[in-house]
């Protein structure tokens, strides 16, 4: 086994035992991405908070300048939690080029009422203590409008109820757990779509592909947070409303590095195709070891494997084929996506500590978060001036009755449940890269 993989899949077991206390963090200004990239990956480190200030646009991107600060310089503050640090810090420094690249979009076009808009971005390492913390400093502290994240279901089961207790609008971009939101009316919210959500399309899409297929086995990770709903029900549910027969499950740990055995059971069960659970490097893994124990059946997966373009690209043709519950194709035509589209690779490009080469999964509808509660502010009036308490009731209001938002993704819905819908797209590994499963 490589020793880049099993070095990355136990950091993300250190990741889930990270200690109990996280530090308190001050802000510092973002450093500019550098002139090349060369690292696939971020290495692990102390959390280090950054702050994106509201006329700091990253010098890899110069099309757009920042709006004029209002006398006294007061600015309009919406926190940010993303992992900068830790085994998933690739993806977090991915995923920070969403809500940056609005809000230099909000700023140039004269920001909110007059006010700029300052991001204020923080490390959450995958850690729900660091998560409680950082939600609670952007709340009292810095006295945020509003919060965009975190990013892990497990720390969104946090933060969620928090935002409650602090009466604070918190909406993760990124976790797909099914029922935080619901549980956590009125002030938690979820731009990341839900499991239940993406998965019955992708199921579709697999059956479309291999419509010979009958015979399913599942397997995945039952101690994450995220997938264990999964493997334990949901895909049982999801396959036999598609008519197949679930011929057995065969659950692993996060942070498993050895499939031998696992991919032995698999073999014993004989499936014809296979329904996988599980964060993106322990399903590189699996697919490695299925490939050398020459196991054939193709997979469908949840959108935690599909976002981020590194198992694709790493898993070639051990994945060639496998179906994954995507959220956007970033290749749709919409002139507006496409432009994103050149402007994200063009930063991410650039961008050391960012996994390589970049991929737009979840930054459009990053993008997109920003954007709606950009707009909510504006058509409430809200200013840098308004009261707190006020401006973040007016967020909460606004997004509770989003509707048909005109996104980079398609048009934004919020259900009464505080999650938002548009309509997913299915992808497919084909040569080594995620596309559009037609």
């Amino acid at each position: 086994m490589p020793r880049w993989i099993m070095l990355f899949a136990l950091l993300i077991l250190a990741a889930a035992c990270a200690p109990a206390t996280a530090p308190t963090p001050t802000p510092t200004k973002a450093p500019a991405p550098p002139a090349a990239a060369t690292a696939t990956q971020a290495p692990a480190g102390t959390p280090k908070p950054v702050a994106v200030p509201p006329t700091a646009a990253p010098k890899a991107e110069a099309t757009t300048a920042p709006a004029t600060k209002p006398a006294g310089g007061a600015s309009i503050k919406i926190g940010f939690l993303t992992p900068l640090s830790g085994p998933m810090a690739g993806w977090g420094h991915t995923h920070k080029y969403g809500p940056q690249i609005a809000v230099e979009d909000i700023n140039s076009s004269g920001g909110i009422n007059g006010s700029p808009v300052e991001l204020l971005m923080y490390d959450s390492p995958f850690d729900p203590k660091q998560a409680v913390s950082m939600v609670r400093k952007l709340a009292e502290q810095d006295k945020v409008f509003a919060i965009l994240g975190p990013y892990a279901s497990s720390e969104f089961d946090v933060a969620a109820p928090l935002a409650n207790e602090l009466k604070l609008p918190v909406a993760t971009t990124t976790a797909t757990k099914v029922g935080v939101a619901a549980a956590n009316r009125p002030w938690a919210f979820s731009f990341g779509l839900a499991d239940d959500y993406t998965l019955p399309p992708a199921i579709a899409a697999y059956k479309k592909t291999y419509p010979n297929i009958k015979k399913m086995a599942i397997t995945g990770d039952t101690k994450s947070a995220v997938n264990e709903p999964i493997v334990k029900q949901l895909y049982a549910k999801l396959l036999k409303d598609a008519g197949y027969e679930v011929v057995g499950t065969v659950p692993f740990d996060t942070g498993t590095t050895d499939f031998s055995a696992i991919v032995t059971k698999i073999k014993e069960l004989n499936p014809e195709g296979l329904a996988v659970s599980a964060l993106g490097p322990e399903a590189l893994i699996l697919a490695k070891e299925l490939a050398r124990q020459g196991v054939k059946a193709p997979a469908v997966l949840s959108g935690h494997i599909w976002s981020g373009a590194s198992f694709a690209v790493q898993g070639k043709e051990a994945v060639e084929g496998w179906i994954g519950a995507g959220f956007v194709d970033e290749e749709m035509p919409d002139p507006r996506m496409q432009k994103f589209i050149a402007r994200f690779r063009q930063l991410a490009g650039a961008d050391s500590k960012v996994l390589q080469p970049p991929f737009a999964t979840n930054e459009p509808q990053a993008y997109d978060a920003m954007m709606a509660v950009a707009d909510i502010m504006r058509k409430g009036k809200i200013t840098a001036s308004s009261p707190l308490q006020d401006a973040r009731t007016v967020i909460r209001d606004g997004l509770q009755n989003l509707k048909d938002f005109p996104g980079l993704v398609g048009k934004l819905t919020i259900q009464p449940t505080g999650d938002v819908i548009w309509v997913p797209a299915p992808m497919i590994v084909r040569n080594a890269w995620w596309k559009a499963a037609k």
